[in-house]
C-alpha cells in the first residue's frame, strides 16, 4: 500500500457542487477537503447519473463511497448522481429534455440524435461539472453508464488507465466487457467514427479538448457497465440490449448489482490506484 497523504481520509462529507434546474444539489464525496483550495496529489473523478435512467451507476458509485473512499491512499471525488431532476423520473434527459452527455463543448452539434440543448453548456448540470473539472483538474476520470458493456478511452492518454482496469479483472470478470482504445495509427479514423456517435459527450470533451492548450488532458474512461453481467458480451449487442437490460433490471435489481458490483469495483479501485 502507498502512505496515505496526511490530508486525506479525514473529509467524507457530501459537497455541492451545483444545481439542477428544479433546485437539487448535484453532490460530491471526497476524501479530502472539497472546501479548500488545495490538492493534495493528483485526482481521479468518479461520476455517475449522467442520466437518471442509468440507475445501477448511480447506486454501484453510492456503494463505493460508504464502502472505499475513506480508506483511499490517492485524492479521490466522486459525483454520484450528476442529474439528479432526471432520477427522479427515471428519464434520460434533465427537466429542459436535454441530453446532458450531448451538452459538453466539444464537438456539440444541433443535429445530434439526442437532444443536445440550444447551445453547449447551455444546462446547469453541465456548467457545474465542467467548472468542477476545470478548477480540480483531475488527472483521471471515469464516467459509468449503461449498457454497451466496455471500457471505453478517450485519446492516447486514456490508454494505460484502461489497461489497468482491464488487468484487474480475471478472465472470467472479462467476460461481460470489451477495452476499447484509441490504436497506434488509426487515432483520426477513431475519432471521426467516435465524434459521429457521440456529438458533445463528457468523454469527447475530457478526452480531447482539454489538452489542446497544452495543459494535457486526463485519461478519460467511460465504464459501460454489462446488459447481463453473466453472459459474455457479444462481438455486437442485440439491438434490444438497452430494453433487455431494462427489463431485467425491473425484475431483479438486486440481482444485477450483485453480479455486477464484484468487477465494478475492482475496475474503479484500480483506477484510483488502490
Amino acid at each position: 500500500m502507498h502512505k496515505s497523504h496526511p490530508a486525506l481520509n479525514r473529509f467524507v462529507a457530501p459537497f455541492s457542487i451545483g444545481q439542477s434546474i428544479e433546485g437539487r444539489d448535484q453532490i460530491v464525496h471526497a476524501n479530502f477537503d472539497l472546501a479548500g483550495e488545495r490538492l493534495p496529489g493528483e485526482l481521479t473523478l468518479l461520476i455517475g447519473g449522467m442520466h437518471g435512467d442509468e440507475i445501477a451507476t448511480v447506486l454501484l458509485l453510492e456503494q463505493f463511497v460508504t464502502r472505499f473512499l475513506a480508506d483511499l491512499n490517492e485524492p479521490v471525488a466522486v459525483l454520484a448522481l450528476c442529474n439528479p431532476d432526471s432520477y427522479t423520473r427515471c428519464s434520460r434527459y434533465n427537466s429542459n429534455g436535454v441530453d446532458l452527455n450531448r451538452n459538453c463543448g466539444f464537438n456539440w452539434s444541433a443535429q445530434s440524435e439526442e437532444p443536445s440543448g440550444p447551445g453547449p453548456w447551455s444546462e446547469p448540470e453541465t456548467r457545474a461539472l465542467r467548472d468542477f473539472i476545470l478548477k480540480w483538474r483531475p488527472s483521471k476520470i471515469v464516467s459509468l453508464h449503461w449498457a454497451l458493456a466496455e471500457i471505453d478511452a478517450d485519446g492516447h492518454q486514456s490508454t494505460q488507465l484502461a489497461q489497468r482496469m482491464w488487468d484487474a479483472l480475471s478472465e472470467e470478470e472479462r467476460r461481460p466487457y470489451r477495452l476499447r482504445v484509441t490504436e497506434p495509427g488509426r487515432g483520426q479514423k477513431r475519432l471521426q467514427s467516435v465524434y459521429t456517435a457521440c456529438p458533445g459527450s463528457l468523454g469527447q470533451w475530457c478526452g480531447y479538448a482539454l489538452g489542446e492548450n497544452d495543459e494535457g488532458a486526463p485519461a478519460m474512461i467511460t465504464l459501460e457497465l454489462p446488459y447481463d453481467p453473466l453472459l459474455p458480451r457479444p462481438a455486437e449487442l442485440p439491438e434490444d440490449h438497452l430494453e433487455t437490460l431494462r427489463a431485467r433490471w425491473a425484475r431483479d435489481s438486486a440481482g444485477y448489482l450483485r453480479e455486477a458490483e464484484g468487477a465494478v469495483f475492482k475496475m474503479l479501485l484500480a483506477a484510483c490506484g488502490a
